[in-house]
């Protein structure tokens, strides 16, 4: 049955409708501020595209197309620009204050829908994200809409029902072409829906429904299944490995709560996280203790939804960690709601059974409210970092392409590392502007397995360069795609670096070529010969710039984790350097690297003059097999 308005609740649609307003007013300042960042530049770029070409690039990434067709619509009928492409973002943050409040208000009253409201209104995430041409908060909204609807339906009223289940399958429908995961959230608004039927009568009629708008969910998706599950059979845009379960669970923890990535430091929303783990707590005993209203049950509503879609996701990662914290952003709600319950729930309490005894009503009253003051003054200091800060901004590509775009020469090359960032370039540089831009390597999407050695590397520049006498280079995600810094070792060895300016999240670098320069295709030095069981070899070395370079090469395929104990000695015995380490540093293990490739490595050595003795010990570093060892002596002439 539909909830009745009290005569005096005209003042809790006029606190809602300043909330609304609030919030759209937070969303929309300094819409167009910042940058587009890459991500953000993927929308600009599919959205652009046609339908059929549309779903074809979005069956090959990691999100369904929903989105992108509503960008798409979108901007057919508004200008492009930074303001244009988030505003929906900003619309779809806006419409999930009410969709809150309506949960808060149908699970326990007015009060707690007010307050549900009011967290999401100052969420700095859901500011964030707000202000981000991506689809999250539209994943949001999508998930608790089908929650509202779910509770509606629980709710009985029969003169609706057809509707409200043509609306949850619509809705639901929705949220899977949005995101991937949303199929998480529903599964436990589906247990829910489920637990709600066991324990009202098992009606027949019920479970048909139930039945029912979920089989016709799943035929609805059947079209795109075969591409989901293509893509997390191949997707190979993560690291291979094991999840680190603490740090994804902290992440998890402070992403729900303060964000802190996007808009607060890691050890400032550490910090509010222990409180915040006490005040839910506290919320969720006062949840429990005030037990529930009609059919609804909502303590099991915040468990199934706050704790299973974070489990499976979890778990899928464990052994392939394609994991990211805003994934989890479809059980942010809970946290709203269980803010806005509980306090509410409390206060309640505290006014029914305490009235008797003044301090002790005061008292509780205020530790009602303190905890969630408490989250309203971290969402403060999050908004103040999102607006006032720059640690906290987006890769600034658009100044940085500002910058090259009235700084650079007729005969100046542009090259991006790494080449699958070229979709936020083109969005400000478009093709049709005729400036060339080189990717490296030639990636649509991120291949961690696609890695830059020397050669390539060097080929890639003296084509670049033959015809020009410079290069503009932007550095982005390349300590995935160049982990060695091969491309910037080499300009930095045969080029003139010049002056640019820093920019935030994003490495400008500038550079011209001596006349007739060229790029070796190998690296230069000695060759000493020496090979490690067929797997790894020691192609050359040398003494550059008070450092000894060492080059390597894998010879075969899917190597284990290999790793090198060095020592280098000089002539009289003293040891210069000592130390286990991945060959090429520890962020790229020999398992990533390309057959054939070299790739360098440096030890800092200075103001050698001597003959060196160096010991190599290769072995892997899961099992402890040694694969080899070669003692050495060389002699350096310092340049």
């Amino acid at each position: 049955m539909s909830k009745q308005y009290a005569p005096g609740a005209t003042h809790h649609l006029l606190a809602l409708l300043g909330l609304i307003l609030f919030a759209f007013a937070l969303r929309v300042y300094e819409l167009d501020a910042q940058s587009f960042w890459y991500d953000e530049g993927v929308t600009a770029q599919v959205a652009q595209l046609g339908v059929g070409e549309l779903a074809r690039w979005t069956a090959g990434d990691i999100q369904p197309p929903l989105y992108y067709l509503l960008a798409s619509g979108w901007l057919k009928i508004t200008p492009f620009g930074e303001l244009i492409l988030r505003f929906p973002s900003a619309l779809f943050g806006t419409l999930l204050i009410p969709i809150l409040w309506a949960l808060g208000r149908r699970l326990w009253n007015e009060r707690a829908g007010l307050l549900a409201a009011l967290v999401a209104t100052t969420s700095p995430l859901l500011v964030y994200y707000s202000q981000e041409a991506r689809m999250y908060t539209l994943l949001v909204l999508l998930v608790s809409l089908a929650a509202l609807l779910v509770i509606r339906l629980l709710d009985r009223d029969k003169e609706r029902q057809w509707r409200l289940l043509a609306g949850y399958v619509f809705v639901a429908l929705s949220a899977m072409y949005t995101h991937y995961f949303a199929g998480f959230a529903l599964l436990a608004l589906v247990l829910y829906w489920g637990h709600v039927w066991w324990r009202g009568g098992r009606s027949r009629h019920q479970l048909l429904e139930l039945l029912a708008a979920n089989v016709i969910i799943l035929v609805g998706y059947l079209p795109w299944l075969p591409a989901m599950l293509t893509r997390f059979t191949v997707d190979s845009s993560y690291w291979s490995g094991t999840l680190k379960l603490g740090d994804a669970l902290l992440d998890i923890g402070i992403n729900l709560t303060t964000g802190a990535t996007e808009v607060m430091l890691e050890g400032d929303a550490v910090a509010w996280l222990s409180w915040f783990g006490l005040a839910a707590i506290f919320w969720l005993i006062t949840i429990l203790l005030g037990g529930h209203r009609g059919r609804q049950r909502p303590l099991i509503l915040l468990l199934l939804w706050g704790l299973l879609p974070p489990l499976l996701i979890l778990a899928l990662a464990y052994r392939t960690p394609k994991f990211n914290a805003r994934y989890l952003m479809v059980s942010w709600p809970v946290w709203a709601l269980l803010a806005g319950g509980g306090t509410s729930l409390f206060w309640n309490g505290v006014r029914a059974s305490f009235r008797e005894s003044r301090i002790t009503y005061h008292v509780l009253r205020f530790v009602a409210v303190a905890s969630l003051i408490m989250v309203l003054l971290a969402h403060s200091q999050g908004l103040r970092n999102w607006y006032t800060d720059d640690n906290f901004a987006k890769a600034a590509w658009r100044e940085a392409i500002s910058y090259m775009y009235n700084h650079r020469l007729e005969d100046e090359a542009v090259m991006l590392v790494s080449g699958h960032a070229y979709p936020v370039f083109d969005t400000y540089v478009p093709p049709r502007f005729g400036l060339e831009r080189i990717r490296l390597p030639e990636l649509e999407i991120l291949d961690v397995n696609e890695t830059i050695g020397w050669e390539q590397a060097a080929s890639a520049l003296n084509v670049t360069l033959a015809d020009n006498g410079g290069v503009w280079l932007f550095l982005w995600q390349d300590e995935v795609v160049d982990p060695t810094n091969v491309t910037t070792s080499l300009l930095d060895r045969y080029a003139e670096p010049q002056t640019v300016p820093d920019y935030a999240y994003l490495d400008l670098r500038h550079y011209r070529l001596p006349p007739g320069q060229t790029i070796p295709t190998q690296p230069p030095g000695i060759d000493p010969d020496i090979t490690f069981d067929s797997l790894l070899r020691l192609h050359s070395y040398q003494y550059l710039q008070d450092g000894l370079w060492f080059y390597w090469q894998a010879l075969q395929p899917d190597l284990p984790d290999l790793q090198v104990a060095i020592t280098v000695q000089d002539a009289q015995g003293q040891i210069l350097f000592e130390e286990d380490l991945r060959p090429a540093g520890y962020e790229f293990p020999t398992s990533r690297w390309q057959t054939g490739e070299i790739y360098p490595a440096w030890l800092p050595l200075n103001g050698v003059t001597d003959d060196l003795q160096i010991q190599m010990l290769i072995y892997d570093a899961d099992g402890g097999e040694v694969l080899g060892e070669e003692t050495f002596s060389t002699h350096f002439v310092t340049r």
